[in-house]
């Protein structure tokens, strides 16, 4: 792929009203040092073998990237938009180190720095901060998905401790984690919205099982089964009070949803850069199938749609800098976003014909990693429907 393409991601100049010179240079730290250590062949390495990216993830731990919108008092650095300026540029290179960070930093990291005891964080955000231990996120289960409210897994006082039985479904990164923060349900008798308490379980807690499962896309960070059986959790590690952990899960979803718009717009734009270059470089009929109106207009359309991802995420990610209420910008962000993914990556094999079908090129890794995007973080449904209810108020 062209270098320049690249270049012209890190500095643009739709990005000069959300971001500083600072801001742009940080962009161009990320690409130069994933670009260096982590070429294309990497990415594709990891996915085919199913390998998890040590290697790019500890670089990552002494960049200070996982230190991103964390308290500066364990370690932390820079706010939202920071947040959005990194993921777009890692989510460029791959979506693997990107889900990573926003599944221990965005989900894990900013509800303990909200919520817990300041026992809680000083145990865990410091090393997350240098790179030092992982995290984990358990929601959903197979019952609960786009409900998730109505989730299944119990926890039960047993003097010091709770004890918690259930399964959770779809967990990102809890191969490496060292804890998984679980949410169980803690009154039965309470509505689905109550009596939900959030607890900081230790991987290693007798009773905690990982299963990796086997998943389309998305093989270098393995999305996990967790089966919690009798897992005896102290009290001391609940994360909030008890039975308001949905309330607290709430105010934490914006950011997720702002976090996968910039990386659906990075990923995305790398496909498009590949396509572009493909088309450039492809000729057909004495020229490159760049030239033909078809191919050309398809390329268009899919550049439009990415800068109108990026300026989605950015916007939101700026009102949430600003400590504006972005419920519906941060839904209007991951919906439109990650469709464009969709489409992008769907129109990408179409250009690049049989190679874009191919394991030898990277656009097959999008048409199977945009998928998901349309449903993890709330399905692009449940986005419309909590932009519907904006929109009604």
């Amino acid at each position: 792929m062209n270098p320049e393409y690249a270049a012209n991601l890190v500095n643009r100049r739709d990005l000069k009203p959300y971001l500083s010179a600072d801001q742009f240079e940080f962009r161009d730290s990320v690409h130069r040092t994933l670009a260096r250590h982590a070429p294309p062949e990497y990415w594709r390495e990891a996915d085919e073998h199913k390998r998890f990216p040590a290697e790019i993830i500890e670089i990552g731990g002494k960049q200070g990237w996982f230190g991103l919108t964390l308290p500066e008092q364990y370690g932390g650095i820079g706010g939202y938009l920071d947040m959005a300026a990194f993921l777009e540029i890692a989510a460029y290179h791959s979506i693997a180190l990107s889900r990573f960070w926003n599944a221990n930093v965005n989900m894990v990291g900013g509800a303990i720095a909200r919520f817990a005891s300041e026992e809680i964080k000083q145990m865990t955000l410091p090393a997350l901060a240098e790179g030092k231990s992982w995290l984990a996120f358990a929601l959903s289960e197979n019952g609960s998905g786009s409900d998730a409210a109505s989730l299944a897994t119990r926890a039960v006082a047993d003097g010091d401790d709770y004890v918690i039985d259930g399964t959770k479904m779809w967990i990102t990164g809890a191969v490496q984690a060292s804890y998984i923060l679980t949410a169980v349900r803690t009154d039965p008798t309470a509505k689905k919205h109550d009596g939900i308490s959030l607890f900081l379980v230790p991987k290693d807690s007798a009773g905690v099982q990982v299963n990796p499962i086997d998943m389309l896309g998305g093989h270098a960070i393995r999305t996990c089964e967790v089966n919690y059986q009798g897992v005896h959790v102290p009290k001391n590690l609940m994360v909030g009070d008890l039975h308001v952990g949905w309330k607290r899960l709430t105010t934490v979803l914006s950011k997720e949803r702002i976090a996968l718009a910039a990386m659906c717009t990075g990923a995305a734009q790398a496909a498009v850069d590949l396509a572009r270059w493909y088309a450039h470089d492809r000729r057909q009929f004495g020229q490159p199938i760049s030239d033909f109106q078809a191919v050309s207009h398809m390329l268009v359309e899919m550049q439009t749609k990415v800068d109108a991802s990026r300026m989605m995420a950015f916007r939101a990610a700026k009102l949430l800098d600003d400590g504006e209420n972005c419920d519906m910008e941060s839904s209007q962000a991951k919906y439109f976003a990650s469709d464009a993914y969709v489409q992008i990556a769907t129109d990408g094999v179409q250009i690049m014909g049989a190679n874009g079908y191919s394991m030898e090129y990277a656009m097959q890794r999008h048409f199977r990693e945009a998928k998901m995007f349309q449903i993890f973080g709330g399905t692009n449904q449940i986005q419309r429907n909590i932009i519907g209810r904006a929109l009604r108020s």
